[in-house]
């Protein structure tokens, strides 16, 4: 009898350690899907969703979706959380190195969204930012630019000259300015406008002939 008791009492403690091994193993599982929209890495809404590289945008909205996965899995299944944890140990080390390169190349992609984002809200487009990201160009050889095509198509044609009206000789002088003279811009055919109009064609071998006529203009707007 005595020996009976044991067992019963032996067999409820096991069962007792299940239940509670199980209750616990529900209470950690819930305490890790408790607040786990923290781990969602979202885009941000400060980039270009217009971006002239669509390619790089998908990349970057499906990198979003891989880094709010990949931080789940390591919390759900190995309780590392990747906001804090900086090492590991053979494959969870692993996975943690895989999500920060992932997080480093996503940042970079989300820094040259956001930078779009910013000079599209200056007024430029798509053409003129992708020499700005990607050729280096800075926006005020950008603007420069803009400023001697749109000069050439409205002097195309015109031959300006000391007898041109004064806006004419006005985005003459402009144009003589970009390329690095130093005049007064006012619309008067003065003698350092005449004097760097002469330097100019001299120097690019044109004939001197105190006109700006379309191959000196289209010279001037290179």
């Amino acid at each position: 009898m005595k020996s009976s008791r044991i067992l019963t009492f032996v067999f409820a403690a096991f069962v007792l350690l299940i239940i509670g091994s199980w209750v616990y193993h529900k209470y950690e599982l819930h305490k890790r899907y408790e607040n786990i929209s923290r781990f969602d890495y979202l885009p941000k809404d400060s980039i270009d969703y217009c971006f002239y590289d669509q390619t790089a945008l998908n990349t970057y909205l499906d990198n979003c979706q891989k880094l709010t996965d990949q931080a789940k899995v390591l919390w759900l299944k190995n309780g590392i959380d990747v906001h804090t944890a900086k090492t590991g140990f053979g494959e969870i080390q692993s996975k943690i190195n895989r999500y920060n390169a992932l997080l480093k190349y996503t940042k970079i992609l989300e820094a040259k969204l956001s930078e779009s984002k910013d000079l599209k809200d200056q007024g430029l487009g798509n053409d003129i930012i992708e020499s700005i990201l990607d050729k280096g160009i800075t926006i005020g050889a950008v603007e420069n630019e803009r400023d001697k095509m749109a000069a050439y198509d409205f002097l195309k044609g015109r031959n300006v000259s000391a007898r041109s009206p004064k806006n004419e000789i006005w985005e003459m002088q402009k144009l003589l300015n970009a390329n690095d003279y130093n005049i007064s811009i006012n619309g008067t055919f003065d003698v350092s406008t005449d004097s760097a109009l002469l330097d100019f064609q001299r120097s690019n071998n044109l004939y001197p002939s105190h006109i700006c006529d379309d191959m000196t203009l289209k010279k001037l707007a290179e």
